[in-house]
């Protein structure tokens, strides 16, 4: 086994407490040690080695020019391959839709995709009253979300929810509790619309 020079360690050793690394206690009492704790030294020395090192690395430099020089700077997100979150270019707006119906004719009007709640109801009343009925009433209004209505040949259900099938399921089981044949009318959802900035 080969044993370090004190000669050798000393300059080592004096470098590394230049760099905060060790010491001079600490190095003071190892230098008066045994083999062990040279071999302690050692491993704290390349320790000290690869951490000073480490915290002043420049690794931003143009091409063809390599680390440590002037030409370098600090080390950034940029050029570690980072690179800012991307800008929004846009935004989600959510739509409202209506259900009416005329008792006296059985007429309905549907709508989806409208922005504003009254919007929706104006709509629905419109499409209903298309088919001649002037009994024309709004009995739904959701705002991004689906719904359904199931009818008897007594009694209609309507029911808004989180999807297509659900709303159906629930207006259906509402509408099957009369103990009557029931049937889904309608159903649909409203779909966010993404507006540009």
């Amino acid at each position: 086994m080969r044993s370090w020079a004190p000669t050798d360690f000393t300059q080592t050793a004096a470098a590394t407490t230049r760099s905060g690394a060790i010491s001079p206690a600490t190095f003071k009492w190892l230098r008066a040690g045994n083999v062990m704790s040279r071999i302690i030294a050692a491993m704290l020395v390349s320790l000290g080695l690869v951490w000073g090192t480490g915290a002043q690395a420049q690794t931003a430099c143009p091409s063809g020019v390599g680390p440590g020089s002037a030409q370098c700077g600090p080390d950034s997100d940029t050029s570690r391959g980072y690179s800012a979150p991307p800008r929004p270019t846009g935004e989600w707006i959510k739509t409202w839709g209506a259900i009416a119906t005329s008792e006296s004719l059985g007429e309905a009007g549907t709508t989806v995709g409208k922005l504003s709640e009254d919007e929706a109801r104006k709509a629905a009343i419109k499409l209903c009253a298309e088919g001649g009925a002037k009994d024309c009433k709004v009995h739904l209004v959701y705002r991004n979300q689906c719904a359904a209505f199931a009818s008897s040949k007594d009694e209609t259900f309507f029911q808004a929810a989180e999807s297509e099938q659900v709303s159906i399921d629930l207006s259906l089981e509402r509408c099957e509790k009369t103990g009557l044949k029931c049937k889904v009318r309608y159903s649909g959802c409203t779909e966010p619309i993404f507006k540009r900035y």
